[in-house]
């Protein structure tokens, strides 16, 4: 009888010992590759598209009557590096972004032309803000934000127009092309924020 439990009481040992060496032979194999890939918690290679969430909800256009725009926009990154940067830099994004929407005026936001320009000057001041902050760019000169400049010749606004047959698709094509020909142009700028995507820009006046 006292050999049986001896017998018993070896082989629950022998369990145990067997069961805590896989324990460890298992944790020693995980830990190269946790190493080596982080836990694989960053951006899957290839292109990557960043929400910007919540979307921005920002009023603009200076005193007088509140307007707003809330727009719901994402950044494309061409590879996994790019994406993890423009995520890890989201809130100095939403800043730069906050401060951009605020600065514009009634004619750029209402124009197709306008939003445009908007959207290649915002992805340009983002990519210059993140290669700042890693040290990749020159601080930039301080300056004020570009807006639209203000038309060498007046334009006659379109109520002052004698309403006619097609008068409507007249005044809207010469405010556009009034709206693009005082636009500033926007130099590009390479960054990881290869693209900005307006997915939903809504503007109350």
């Amino acid at each position: 009888m006292k050999r049986g439990r001896f017998g018993l009481a070896s082989s629950l040992i022998s369990k145990r010992a067997g069961i805590a060496l896989g324990m460890t032979l298992s944790i020693a194999l995980a830990l190269p590759a946790l190493a080596a890939g982080g836990g694989n918690t960053g951006a899957p290679e290839g292109i990557n598209y960043i929400p910007i969430t919540p979307p921005l909800v920002v009023n603009y256009g200076g005193p007088g009557k509140a307007r707003y725009i809330k727009a719901e926009l994402s950044i494309r990154s061409e590879n996994a590096a790019d994406a993890n940067t423009v995520t890890h830099h989201l809130p100095l994004i939403r800043d730069r972004l906050v401060s951009i929407l605020s600065a514009q005026s009634d004619e750029i936001v209402s124009s197709v032309e306008g939003k445009e320009y908007l959207r290649t000057y915002a992805l340009a001041e983002i990519n210059k803000a993140l290669l700042q902050v890693q040290g990749l760019a020159p601080q930039p000169a301080a300056e004020a934000t570009p807006t639209a400049v203000a038309p060498t010749t007046p334009t006659a606004p379109a109520t002052t127009i004698a309403p006619t047959e097609g008068s409507s698709a007249a005044v809207t094509s010469a405010t556009s092309a009034a709206t693009a020909s005082t636009l500033p142009v926007v130099t590009a700028v390479k960054g990881p924020a290869s693209d900005l995507y307006f997915n939903n820009f809504v503007v109350q006046k």
